[in-house]
């Protein structure tokens, strides 16, 4: 089985990269970027070249798509880039795809959709559901949304089964980068300053897993997952933290005081996947 990582050469999918060699998978990574590691062969291709992004996945069985450009959005002119960037290289992969005659994409989508940063907005209610419906509120969030629309859309054309991961917050259990486990004490006497994604994160390492389950599911259509770890990365519970960030009841329904404003439970059921990393495993409470 030959499986193509796009944007192998970064942070969540090199962690892709690695766990899919581990397992014995021959992949083919394809970035722009060098990859800082050589455990197995690297295509430079630009993504919105749709000529590049064709020849690069030729003999692929499955592909993985984590290229894109993750930063936040800071001004109209990157939003409108950043929205080129990412639904471009999306199509052109999916698209690619199809002329390959490959059936299973696996991909990175984002928990930006269900209304993230929460700035002008507050969530419906808590934990978020896939079944909730989406109100993406920036560039990226809605260059997210149109990917998923996409995604149906082709796989009504072509019968590719498309699987996104609606990832959170990708951290590393490593202190030289910059979303390491590490940072996370200095957020707790902040906590509005993780507002924006709801104090909610996951593990690259789970990632990495979930997008090996989803690689291997039997799951004919377009579906979406959330995939997050258990808890959030604050110490306080999650009732304290809605009323300091919104000042208003937001309705919930949590396993536990501390769990992930992401539910899982559908990746849980269809997928297989249990979150196996977190922070309270790296840094001392």
């Amino acid at each position: 089985m030959k499986i193509c990582v796009t944007g192998g050469s970064g942070g969540a999918g090199g962690a892709v990269v690695e766990d899919l060699i581990a397992r014995g998978v021959d992949v083919i990574n394809i970035d722009l970027r060098k990859p800082g590691h050589g455990i197995c062969p690297h295509i430079e291709a630009d993504l919105l070249d749709y000529g590049a992004v064709r020849q690069a996945v030729e003999g692929a069985d499955m592909i993985a798509h984590f290229a894109g450009n993750p930063q936040p959005d800071f001004n109209f002119a990157d939003g409108a880039e950043r929205f080129e960037n990412n639904t471009l290289s999306c199509f052109n992969v999916f698209n690619a795809a199809a002329d390959a005659g490959i059936k299973k994409i696996v991909w990175a989508s984002s928990e930006t959709v269900y209304g993230f940063p929460f700035e002008n907005n507050v969530p419906l209610s808590v934990p978020c559901r896939e079944s909730d419906g989406i109100r993406p509120q920036n560039a990226y969030a809605i260059s997210k949304a149109a990917s998923e629309f996409i995604a149906a859309e082709m796989h009504k054309l072509y019968g590719i089964s498309f699987i996104g991961l609606r990832l959170s917050n990708v951290l590393y259990p490593v202190r030289d980068h910059h979303a390491s486990y590490f940072l996370i004490p200095s957020y707790w006497n902040d906590p509005l300053s993780r507002k924006f994604n709801l104090w909610s994160y996951v593990d690259c390492r789970d990632v990495a897993k979930a997008t090996w389950l989803a690689l291997n599911a039997e799951i004919d259509g377009a579906e979406v997952f959330n995939i997050a770890a258990r808890d959030t990365l604050m110490r306080i519970e999650n009732e304290a933290l809605l009323e300091m960030a919104f000042g208003e009841p937001v309705p919930q329904d949590f396993a536990f005081p501390r769990a992930s404003f992401l539910d899982i439970s559908k990746a849980e059921r269809l997928l297989g996947f249990a979150p196996e990393h977190g922070w309270s495993d790296v840094i001392e409470v």
